[in-house]
C-alpha cells in the first residue's frame, strides 16, 4: 500500500471567490482524501469550505501584496509540515498585476528546503512577447520569474501536451525531469444522462443549443451568438441557453450582453441562466442537446466546463486553435471541428450535426469516452500520483 502523504496545495483562489484553478485544487483535494492522504488548500482570503468538497480545509491569507500573502502561507504551511507542496501556478497570482512577483518562488523555495516535494502545475505560463516597452518589461520578468520557481521544483506539469515545448528546454538547460501532463477534469460533475442516440434524434425537431461564458476576452460569446442565429434561421424550433455569469461581475458587460440578446434575431429564443453554483451549470450542460465551444484557444484539455458536456455525452462543436491537441480531439470521432472561429464557419459545423443524429451520436459516444479514459478526476490523479512516486 502506498505511504499516506501531507499535500498542501496552494491555489490563486479559493471558494467563495469564482475561479477555474480553485474548482481544480477542490477536485483534485477530493481526490486525494479518497486515496487517504491529508489534503489542505492554501490561498490569498478569503477562502472557506468548497460546497464541492466540504472535508477539504481551506488555509486564507490576507494581504494587499503577494509577497505578504506568501509568507503568511509559508507559516500556516509550517505548521502542518507537508510532504508535498502542490503549486497551481498562474503568472499573476494575488493580483500581482503583469509584471508577476517573486512571492510564489520565495514559498516554493521556503516548502523544499522544510523537506516536502514541490510539484508545479502550470495553468498559465507567461504573457506573450509584444512591442510596448512596459510589455515587453512584463514578459521578460514573468519568464524569469516562471525559471526560477522551474528550478525549484521537483516535477513540473502543464495542462495541455501543446504547452510541453515552452518548458521542456528550460528544464532541460536546468537538468531537470521532462515536464508532464496533468490535463483540467470538469469543475463539475456530470450528472447521470439520457442516451446519447435518444437526445440526438430529439435534436434534429427542436434542438437546444448552449454555451457556457463569463463574457470575458477570448470566450468568443459573439461567435455562439451568430452561429444561432443562422441556426435559428433553419430550425425555426432552436433554442439557445447562455450559462454563467456572461458579465463576469461587471454589470456594465452584462447591460452589452443583454444589449445584444434583444437586437439578436432569435433573441426571444434565447435563456440566459445567470450565474450558477457548480452542479446548476453541469445541470444545464447535461440537458443540451449541443454544446459550442468557443474559445479562441480552441477545443483543450484547459477548459473545466468543456469536461461537463463530453462526460454528460453532448456533441460538443469547437474549432482547432493554439492549444487543441489533435491527438486527443478528433473530427467526427469525439468533437465536430467547425473550419473557423466564426458564426457562419460554427453553424455550419452544428447544422451539419443536428441533420444527422447518427453523426451526433457517435460523437456523444466517442466525448463520453475521451472523457473516461482521459479528463475523469479519478484517471487525473491517478495519474498525478503515478509521476509523483
Amino acid at each position: 500500500m502506498a505511504a499516506l502523504r501531507r499535500f498542501a496545495i496552494v491555489a490563486p483562489n479559493f471558494y467563495p471567490r469564482t475561479c477555474g484553478v480553485g474548482d481544480h485544487s477542490a477536485r483534485l483535494a477530493g481526490e486525494l482524501r479518497k486515496r487517504g492522504h491529508e489534503v489542505t488548500i492554501y490561498s490569498r482570503a478569503p477562502a472557506a469550505a468548497h460546497p464541492d468538497a466540504p472535508d477539504i480545509e481551506a488555509v486564507g491569507a490576507a494581504g494587499r501584496f503577494p509577497m505578504a500573502i506568501a509568507r503568511a502561507l509559508g507559516e500556516a504551511m509550517a505548521a502542518r509540515a507537508p510532504t508535498d507542496v502542490i503549486v497551481q501556478f498562474t503568472p499573476q497570482m494575488w493580483d500581482a498585476w503583469r509584471f508577476g512577483s517573486p512571492a510564489l518562488v520565495w514559498l516554493a523555495a521556503r516548502a523544499r528546503r522544510a523537506g516536502a516535494r514541490v510539484t508545479l502545475i502550470a495553468h498559465e505560463l507567461h504573457v506573450p512577447w509584444q512591442r510596448r516597452p512596459d510589455l515587453i518589461t512584463a514578459a521578460a520578468l514573468q519568464r524569469v520569474q516562471l525559471a526560477a520557481l522551474l528550478a525549484i521544483c521537483h516535477r513540473v506539469f502543464v495542462t495541455t501536451e501543446t504547452r510541453l515545448p515552452y518548458v521542456a528546454p528550460m528544464l532541460r538547460l536546468l537538468g531537470a525531469a521532462a515536464p508532464g501532463v496533468i490535463r483540467v477534469g470538469p469543475n463539475a460533475l456530470p450528472p447521470a444522462t439520457p442516451g446519447t442516440a435518444a437526445r440526438a434524434a430529439r435534436a434534429a425537431q427542436s434542438p437546444v443549443i448552449g454555451v457556457f461564458s463569463t463574457g470575458g476576452a477570448g470566450k468568443r460569446l459573439d461567435v455562439a451568438m451568430d452561429a444561432f442565429a443562422r441556426i435559428a434561421a433553419e430550425l425555426p424550433e432552436a433554442r439557445m441557453v447562455l450559462i454563467g455569469d456572461l458579465g463576469g461581475g461587471d454589470p456594465a458587460r452584462a447591460a452589452a450582453v443583454a444589449a445584444d440578446i434583444a437586437r439578436h434575431p432569435a433573441g426571444a429564443r434565447v435563456r440566459v441562466t445567470g450565474k450558477l453554483p457548480l452542479a446548476g451549470v453541469a445541470a444545464e450542460v447535461a440537458a443540451l442537446d449541443l454544446y459550442l465551444f468557443t474559445m479562441d484557444t480552441g477545443v483543450n484539455t484547459r477548459s473545466g466546463t468543456l469536461p461537463v458536456a463530453l462526460g454528460s455525452g453532448v456533441p460538443v462543436v469547437g474549432v482547432v486553435g493554439a492549444d487543441t491537441d489533435l491527438m486527443l480531439f478528433r473530427d467526427g470521432e469525439n468533437v465536430g471541428l467547425a473550419r473557423a472561429l466564426d458564426g457562419a464557419a460554427f453553424a455550419e459545423a452544428a447544422l451539419r450535426l443536428l441533420r444527422d443524429p447518427a453523426a451526433a451520436a457517435r460523437i456523444a459516444d466517442g466525448g463520453r469516452r475521451l472523457y473516461d479514459e482521459h479528463l475523469s478526476w479519478g484517471r487525473i490523479t491517478d495519474g498525478l500520483l503515478a509521476q509523483l512516486r
